[in-house]
């Protein structure tokens, strides 16, 4: 809509915030205080009675507050509105819930209607407060008192007692301008997410499960005894994956830091000062592509143990998301991009050499099978700076398409992770395991290495072969390793495990949501 037609809807609701100022009163609120949420209103409600019977009313006076959802005239003395507060998104899962696989569309007018409450306004009720109902539009906030009960019809309602404004809404909400409800474009949606929130009750319901599984992913560990900390988000040496970083400068030293790719080897240094169980959630920064699955700006939750190794890692992990399905969803079927995942079978283990074998028949040391694969897929050889890493992106395209179910790739090759322990019986495979489901990678984990010497010995060969390729998203910058890593080896790391799981990609899952700019409540794109 141009700026014209939105300037006159505006002025509109100018002339009634003077009004509502004319009364003394002021149009953008002051403090209030709701007593229960819309959701626990409704459950308030006495049963229905039987046709021609008077219906009841709860005794209780209640306070609700939220925004108008709508609000319609029924003669000069009375008005009947709807309120929505942000219990919507749980009624919004809730209905997800009850309507399981069934094809029921969650935006249709009832389904709406019951994830708020019906306000009954009547001048007579209201008094002097029903002049202010009358300058009431579509998304103001306000506070309501009144008690609850049904109307001839069995509607579910708040019949006011006292109406107060909390906040009058200058704009009208985008249906209200001429755009159908549920129609925001994904460019709406993600650049100016408050108007997501107010109008679609799955973007709720969304960052609702996304916020409540950080706390209890939380909790998770502090019952396990771990401790929360906060590593530094700037550093001065890369280290702790693969990725290109972010550059910043430091006046005041002078000097370049790079935003995190990692938190990986700080964690570890609290594990050789002996904290022993520690965890982290925070915001890690890689300078890469967008993509359906990728934020240059994304969460993790990472976690080390002393004297555990990668097999146990496993075993917590299932353990992890089970807890976190049952406290947060309530069920450990999720419904992901029309797919049903289950959490509650066994998550299943697979060798990254068989796998490959598996599901696609190739042979990984089988180097012919694997270079005629690479140019099928239309990889050039010369784009790889080794076999291993040409194998490697076949490994990626024939298998992880084939993820659906909770997975545990084990026995990674030693060249892609620096920081791992080797078999003992092969060096050159890994006791480490990537976590897949929803055939996208969702965690990373280790039994650690902590010889001082291999470390660099394996950091100073991953420096050479990225120097060698030109290669920025080696995590390794400047011709530098991470050398003071090292000396907290020297000083002892304890037999451990480590792991990472991306929270953004879990909310996806979690949630049903396709890509992860749905998930994220601000995510990087153009300036509009």
């Amino acid at each position: 809509m141009s700026n014209n037609g939105m300037d006159q809807y505006r002025q509109a609701r100018m002339t009634k915030r003077q009004a509502i100022l004319e009364m003394g009163l002021d149009p953008h609120g002051s403090r209030f205080t709701a007593t229960h949420s819309v959701q626990e209103a409704r459950d308030r409600a006495p049963a229905m009675v039987a046709e021609g019977e008077s219906p009841p009313r709860d005794e209780e006076v209640i306070a609700l507050a939220g925004r108008i959802g709508n609000i319609r005239k029924a003669g000069g003395k009375l008005r009947f509105a709807s309120l929505y507060d942000r219990s919507r998104a749980d009624a919004w899962m809730a209905q997800r819930h009850a309507h399981g696989q069934a094809d029921i569309d969650l935006d249709a007018a009832e389904c709406k209607k019951d994830r708020g409450i019906q306000l009954y306004l009547e001048r007579g009720a209201l008094g002097d407060d029903f002049e202010v109902v009358k300058q009431l539009d579509l998304a103001d906030w306000v506070g309501v008192v009144g008690c609850v009960g049904r109307t001839k019809t069995g509607e579910i309602t708040l019949f006011a007692q006292r109406v107060v404004v909390l906040g009058k809404c200058m704009l009208p909400p985008p249906h209200q301008a001429g755009a159908a409800s549920g129609e925001l474009s994904p460019e709406i949606r993600q650049r100016q997410r408050y108007l997501d929130l107010m109008m679609n009750d799955q973007a709720l319901a969304t960052f609702t499960v996304r916020s409540r599984l950080i706390s209890e992913i939380r909790r998770f560990f502090t019952d396990r005894s771990f401790l929360e900390v906060e590593t530094p988000m700037m550093h001065s040496v890369l280290g702790g994956a693969a990725a290109r970083p972010f550059v910043t400068h430091h006046n005041a030293l002078d000097m370049d830091l790079y935003l995190r790719i990692a938190p990986e080897l700080h964690l570890k240094r609290l594990l050789v000062g002996g904290m022993e169980r520690v965890f982290e959630i925070n915001r890690n920064f890689r300078n890469e592509g967008l993509s359906p699955r990728h934020n240059p700006e994304f969460t993790m939750i990472e976690w080390y143990q002393a004297y555990i190794d990668h097999e146990q890692l496993m075993d917590d992990t299932e353990t992890l998301l089970r807890t976190l399905a049952d406290r947060v969803l309530g069920t450990r079927i999720l419904r992901w991009n029309g797919l049903e995942i289950n959490l509650d079978q066994p998550f299943a283990r697979v060798a990254y050499d068989d796998a490959m074998q598996r599901f696609a028949g190739i042979d990984y040391h089988d180097q012919a099978a694997v270079r005629a694969k690479a140019q099928e897929l239309g990889f050039k050889e010369s784009d790889f700076a080794t076999y291993d890493r040409l194998a490697n992106a076949v490994w990626e395209e024939v298998v992880e398409p084939h993820l659906l179910q909770p997975t545990f790739i084990t026995d990674q090759p030693t060249w892609l992770t620096p920081l791992c322990r080797t078999h003992a019986e092969n060096p050159e495979r890994t006791r480490r395991f990537e976590l897949f489901i929803g055939r996208m990678e969702l965690g990373n984990a280790y039994s650690e290495l902590n010889d001082p010497d291999l470390q660099r010995q394996r950091f100073q060969e991953q420096l050479v072969e990225a120097q060698a390729a030109d290669d920025d998203e080696a995590g390794v910058a400047d011709g530098h390793i991470d050398e003071d890593y090292c000396t907290a080896l020297d000083y002892g790391l304890p037999y451990c495990g480590g792991e990472g799981i991306g929270i953004d990609r879990l909310v996806m899952l979690f949630t049903g949501a396709a890509s992860i700019r749905d998930v994220i409540l601000f995510p990087t794109m153009r300036p509009s």
